[in-house]
């Protein structure tokens, strides 16, 4: 008798270390949030093929600054990617809690290595119509990036 209760315990007990086991997974795969002192845009590119590299000029509140995104290992990114972009309050200089946000995008159609002054050939950019709107500094914004070489490229600020 002694040693079925032994093996009830010992299978509950792998149950239970189990399922905390795979709830902490579960978390890990979280998307993240932004922090207090920044702005996060969630980038979903729906694109028909891959691009290079992905440019964003930005202002916040009159304060210009440009970046970009590729991959460190100079593959390009991937047509359903999922990206981030934050905007950290201590880079600029007295913001207020809510921003005029906009954000024009260049999709770099081939893979170059990155520069910092953002220039790459022109008959590998395409210029998108920028996304603008109002910003809270802890809040986390979605956009969407669709389109192709033929049709032309699209963001839009999307809803979830």
């Amino acid at each position: 008798m002694k040693k079925k209760a032994w093996l009830q315990f010992f299978t509950i007990l792998v149950m239970v270390l189990a399922f905390c086991i795979s709830g902490c997974s579960q978390s890990d795969d979280a998307p993240p949030k932004a922090a207090e002192d920044e702005i996060m845009l969630v980038i979903q590119l729906d694109l028909k093929e891959d691009i290079g590299l992905l440019v964003l000029d930005q202002n916040l509140s009159g304060s210009e600054t440009s970046g970009g995104i590729s991959n460190a290992d100079r593959t390009m990114l991937k047509h359903d990617e999922v990206l981030y972009w934050t905007f950290s309050r201590q880079t600029y200089e007295n913001l207020p809690e809510t921003v005029d946000l906009s954000v024009r995008f260049r999709v770099i159609t081939q893979y170059f290595d990155p520069n910092y002054e953002n220039i790459y050939p022109e008959e590998y950019t395409v210029l998108l119509n920028p996304v603008s709107f109002p910003a809270d500094f802890g809040e986390t914004y979605h956009i969407t990036i669709t389109g192709d070489r033929q049709t032309g490229y699209q963001a839009e600020q999307s809803g979830y």
